[in-house]
C-alpha cells in the first residue's frame, strides 16, 4: 500500500468504510453465522431445528437478483447508495432491539423470520457499499479499502461473536441483543452516513451493469463452456461447510463452555484467518490456479481428519487448538483460491460484476443448503458420520479441480 493511496482517500471516507464493514460483520459473520447457533444450541434447540437457520440466510447468496433494485431506486440530490446504507443501518438497529424482548426458544419462528429480515438488510448494505466503493475510489486506492474490510471483519467478528457469547455466559439473551443494538447505535455509522455527501466524493461515472438490457442474459451466459466449473462450485461446499458449522456445536455438546468456544472461534480463529490473508496466501501465488486450488483443498481435507476425535466427543483443549489451527489456515486458502478463479472467469465477461455474483450465488447458495443438511443429518446420524463424509467429498473435489480448472499462472 503506497503513501499515495492513503493520501488520496480522506479520513472521513476511511472511517466511514471501516464502521460500515465492522457493523456488517458484527451481525453477519459474528452473530448470525455462529454466535446465534451456539446460543440456541446452549438453550437446548435440536440440530434439526437449527437446520432452518441457514435457509433463512439464502437471500445473502443472490446479490445478482437484488442488485437491479438497489441500482434503480432511492436516487436523491444528496446521494444514492448512501440512502440505502442509511436505511440498512436503522433497520439493523431497530430489528435487533425488537428481538431482544422475545424468548428465542418459545418464539423460534420469530427468530427465523428475524434472520430472514437481517439477511435482506445485510444483502442491501453489501450491494450499496460495493457500488459506493466503485463510485468514490480509484483502482490504486482499493488496496486500502480492502485492508479496511479485513480490519472490519476482525473487529466485527470479535464483537459479534466472542464478546457477545462471553457476555451471554454471564447474563441473558435480552442483555446480549440490547448490547448489540446499542453498540451499533452508539458507534454512530448512521450519523456518518447522514452527513455524507456521496456526489461530492464521486470520482467515477460508473455505468451499472444492471441497466444493461442483456443483464439477465449475462447471468446465464457466464456458464457457457463452464458447466464443469459450475459442478465444482456445487460439490465443494459438501466438503467445506459441514465442519465449519458442526464442530463448534460438537465442542459445546462435549462440555465446552460458550465462553471458551467463543474465544477459540472468534478470537483465535479470526487472528489466524487475518494472518493467513496477509502472510500465507502469498505462497499460493507461486503456483498455477489448478495447483493452488487442488493443493488447498487437499490440505483442507487432511486438516479435517484431525476433527474426527472431536466429532467422537474428545475435547482436550490442546487437541482442539491443534485441530483448529491448520483448519483455519486451510479454510482461508480454499476461499482465496476459489474467489480468485471466480474473478478470473468474470474478467473475460462483458459484465464482470454480474458474472462474479452469478458464480458466488452458486457457491454461497449451496454452502447454506449444505449447512442446513449437515445440521439435519447430524441429528440423525451424529457428528462423526457427517465429518467423515465431508472428508471423502473434499478429496474428491480436489481431484475434480485438477480436471476442471485451467492451468493459468497467477
Amino acid at each position: 500500500m503506497s503513501h499515495k493511496e492513503i493520501k488520496n482517500i480522506p479520513k472521513q471516507i476511511q472511517k466511514l468504510f471501516f464502521t460500515l464493514y465492522y457493523t456488517r460483520y458484527i451481525i453477519g459473520s459474528g452473530f448470525l453465522a455462529s454466535g446465534l447457533f451456539l446460543i440456541l444450541r446452549n438453550k437446548g434447540i435440536a440440530l434439526d431445528k437449527l437446520s432452518l437457520i441457514p435457509l433463512m440466510s439464502l437471500p445473502l447468496s443472490f446479490k445478482v437478483l437484488w442488485a437491479p433494485f438497489i441500482d434503480k431506486y432511492l436516487k436523491t440530490s444528496s446521494g444514492h447508495y448512501r440512502n440505502w446504507l442509511l436505511i440498512a443501518q436503522f433497520l439493523m438497529i431497530l430489528g435487533l432491539f425488537a428481538i431482544a424482548f422475545i424468548d428465542p426458544v418459545n418464539n423460534y419462528l420469530l427468530v427465523l423470520l428475524a434472520i430472514l429480515f437481517f439477511s435482506f438488510i445485510i444483502l442491501t448494505q453489501d450491494l450499496a457499499l460495493a457500488n459506493l466503493t466503485s463510485n468514490i475510489s480509484e483502482e490504486h486506492e482499493r488496496g486500502l479499502i480492502a485492508s479496511l474490510d479485513v480490519s472490519g471483519f476482525m473487529y466485527g467478528n470479535i464483537i459479534g461473536g466472542a464478546i457477545v457469547l462471553v457476555l451471554y455466559s454471564y447474563t441473558s439473551w435480552s442483555v446480549c441483543i440490547i448490547f448489540l443494538s446499542g453498540f451499533l447505535a452508539f458507534s454512530f455509522p448512521w450519523r456518518q452516513i447522514w452527513f455524507f455527501n456521496e456526489y461530492k466524493f464521486s470520482k467515477n461515472s460508473r455505468i451499472s451493469e444492471t441497466t444493461d438490457k442483456n443483464y439477465w442474459k449475462n447471468i446465464v451466459s457466464v456458464w457457457k463452456g463452464k458447466k464443469s466449473w459450475c459442478a465444482l462450485l456445487v460439490i465443494i461446499p459438501f466438503g467445506i461447510s459441514p465442519s465449519y458449522n458442526l464442530m463448534p456445536l460438537a465442542l459445546l455438546d462435549s462440555g465446552w463452555s460458550l465462553a471458551n468456544t467463543a474465544l477459540l472461534l472468534k478470537l483465535f480463529g479470526t487472528m489466524i484467518l487475518v494472518i493467513t490473508i496477509y502472510v500465507g496466501i502469498r505462497q499460493l501465488r507461486k503456483l498455477t490456479r489448478k495447483q493452488s486450488l487442488s493443493f488447498s483443498i487437499i490440505f483442507y481435507a487432511c486438516c479435517l481428519l484431525s476433527f474426527i476425535p472431536i466429532s467422537l466427543g474428545h475435547n482436550n483443549a490442546l487437541l482442539v487448538y491443534f485441530s483448529f489451527f491448520p483448519y483455519f489456515v486451510s479454510l482461508q486458502f480454499v476461499r482465496t483460491c476459489l474467489y480468485t478463479i471466480i474473478l478470473d472467469n468474470a474478467a473475460s465477461s462483458v459484465a464482470p460484476t454480474t458474472a462474479a455474483n452469478a458464480q458466488m450465488a452458486i457457491l454461497g447458495g449451496f454452502d447454506l443448503i449444505v449447512a442446513s443438511l449437515s445440521f439435519y443429518f447430524a441429528q440423525k446420524w451424529g457428528y462423526f458420520v457427517i465429518i467423515t463424509g465431508s472428508v471423502v467429498i473434499a478429496f474428491f473435489a480436489a481431484f475434480l479441480a485438477t480436471r476442471v480448472v485451467q492451468n493459468q499462472s497467477d
